[in-house]
């Protein structure tokens, strides 16, 4: 089962159909339809961990007929044996090919004829706009298959990931999610994946429908990754980023970015970083954090502020992460950082090895 000399041959919406195409979710029948036709591809996975921790286990779904099925990390971690129940109710068993805490994406095989199999396609988080309506398939509170449906009810959020790092342009809904759905697919109005169900946020504990997935364009490169490689290797480079970038900064307080640039020193625009681990990349190039000041009752770091990545403008920290996510260690990545105050600099960070845990 861990021969990976299969390649990756996982099922996707072609680009030009990412967009601009007929929805179904305007037919009367139409999440019946993508049920119908989607949920023969999703499964449970039921998972023997531990005996301090005791059984588990979530939602996953199959991404190509060499029997890969996407599922949750957080799902599969210190599993001791896994098995997986098809909607037809044939259970089979399964192995973790690989596991990445960072995305909280993990991927496991089972063997099954081909004819068992149901890929789903894979679609673009990037084409899907708020307000668009999604259905969510798994197995909550391990009742079996079920659907929901719901809305896109925001985009672009940050979610914790295991290890502590931040999962970016996670995909929030209001369809209801509970224990269970953990690691199964979020559909668009086309029935194609646009993100892997993970996250339910409270305040009370309870489920009140704020619920975030993994965008797949993330989950994507990262299943490519773990099929062939059996685990992802992260670009990192050692800084905290405050939330807010300049001019979010601007806004929230109420001030103009001439005020901030004038009292405060900041630079026009840019994304404020708050601390640097000390050795770090970074801290090598020479990049600093900054005392908390407030500025209209916001504790804001009046740290180095990276304006420009590979020469192109940074708005926030956002667009800083997406880039770092994308490099590999040893690649260099140039910036133009400004330390309040100052004039720009250029520099070079050599990107290092993530560790395996955040802060």
């Amino acid at each position: 089962m861990k021969d990976r000399s299969e390649g990756v041959t996982i099922k996707e919406v072609a680009p030009d159909e990412s967009s601009g195409a007929t929805p179904v979710m305007g037919e009367g029948s139409s999440v019946r339809k993508v049920y119908t036709r989607d949920g023969r591809g999703v499964v449970s996975v039921d998972v023997a961990a531990t005996p301090e921790a005791g059984p588990g286990g979530g939602s996953g779904f199959v991404v190509d007929e060499a029997g890969h099925i996407v599922t949750n990390q957080h799902v599969v971690e210190g599993a001791k044996d896994i098995s997986v129940r098809f909607a037809d109710g044939t259970r089979r068993k399964a192995e973790i090919v690989g596991q990445d805490p960072s995305t909280d994406v993990a991927v496991i095989k089972v063997d099954a004829p081909r004819e068992a199999l149901e890929p789903l396609t894979l679609g673009d988080s990037d084409s899907v706009g708020v307000g668009e309506p999604v259905i969510a398939i798994g197995n909550p509170l391990n009742v079996g298959i079920s659907v929901t449906t719901g809305i896109v009810s925001g985009l672009g959020r940050p979610i914790k990931a295991p290890n502590n790092y931040t999962i970016n342009d996670a995909v929030q809904t209001d369809a209801a999610i509970n224990p269970g759905n953990s690691g199964g697919p979020l559909l668009d109005s086309r029935g194609t994946v646009i993100g892997v169900n993970s996250q339910i946020a409270s305040q009370s504990g309870g489920f009140e429908g704020v619920s975030f997935a993994v965008p797949i364009n993330t989950v994507k490169s990262v299943v490519k990754q773990l099929i062939t490689e059996g685990k992802v290797v992260h670009g990192y480079i050692g800084v905290s980023m405050f939330q807010f970038g300049i001019d979010e900064l601007a806004a929230y307080a109420g001030l103009s970015e001439n005020t901030l640039k004038e009292k405060y020193g900041f630079p026009g625009n840019g994304a404020i970083v708050s601390e640097v681990t000390k050795g770090g990349p970074a801290d090598k190039a020479g990049i600093q954090g900054g005392e908390e000041e407030e500025i209209e009752g916001i504790p804001v770091p009046i740290g180095d502020v990276i304006t420009k990545i590979e020469g192109e403008p940074v708005s926030s920290a956002d667009d800083v992460i997406e880039v770092v996510n994308s490099l590999k260690p040893g690649d260099k990545l140039p910036m133009t950082v400004v330390t309040p105050g100052e004039k720009g600099r250029h520099v070079k960070v050599t990107v290092g090895t993530r560790p395996e845990e955040g802060t």
